[in-house]
């Protein structure tokens, strides 16, 4: 349905704005030169911005943003808990992320995040990194970054996850999941990426992170 709603509502602007423009021309209709100079191209004019017009603002009305993707996959070691005092262990949280993307500028919200890449809603904030799938939105960045850390298999020695970028406009998207990646090394260490269409072996985070400043750039309001 969403397919066929723009067209029909660019007919429709396209009737109206001819309708107005022939009752404001009609009058030198049948004039030499009408097809060059005259009525019948301002008619035919108005008509094709009413097609036009209609046709994009309903599109972008029914279909949201154009959204890009693009994203990194990557290695890491086993997310386990860590030691704290000699009794008492701590096990990482998507919150942990959170707040090392504060120290740099941002205001995320994490949100559960669905398979398809789109975030559904609020996340408790106590949810173990590791095995999370979640959406990190900043109200200053013009699109949204996914991360997923699946657990290991028990004969595996490093996890398989991704940083998935959806971009609606600008970089700010892209240093917010390069910014993701520094995080996530600082708190599990030993974390490599590389981007989804590289044919080369991940590099460590720090590497493909080198170009980001102390503090986020790219945000936008």
């Amino acid at each position: 349905m969403k397919r066929w709603i723009p067209l029909v509502v660019a007919m429709v602007t396209a009737a109206g704005f001819g309708a107005v423009a022939y009752a404001l021309a009609s009058g030198d209709i049948g004039k030499t030169g009408d097809w060059r100079n005259g009525a019948m191209r301002f008619i035919g004019f108005a008509g094709a911005i009413g097609l036009f017009g209609g046709y994009v603002v309903t599109a972008r009305l029914t279909r949201g943003a154009r959204v890009t993707r693009g994203g990194f996959t990557l290695t890491y070691p086993k997310i386990v808990p860590r030691p704290e005092t000699y009794r008492e262990l701590t096990t990482l949280t998507v919150a942990d992320v959170a707040g090392k993307l504060r120290d740099v500028g941002y205001e995320p919200a994490i949100e559960g995040c669905d398979g398809t890449g789109s975030p559904r809603g609020a996340l408790d904030a106590t949810t173990p990194l590791a095995g999370c799938n979640v959406a990190i939105v900043d109200p200053g960045v013009a699109g949204w970054v996914r991360l997923e850390l699946p657990v290991p298999r028990e004969e595996q020695r490093r996890g398989l996850g991704l940083v998935e970028m959806w971009s609606k406009r600008g970089e700010s998207t892209e240093e917010l999941a390069l910014f993701v990646i520094r995080s996530l090394d600082a708190l599990v260490g030993d974390v490599h990426a590389a981007r989804e269409d590289s044919r080369t072996s991940p590099d460590a985070a720090s590497l493909v992170t080198a170009s980001l400043g102390e503090r986020a750039a790219q945000r936008r309001r």
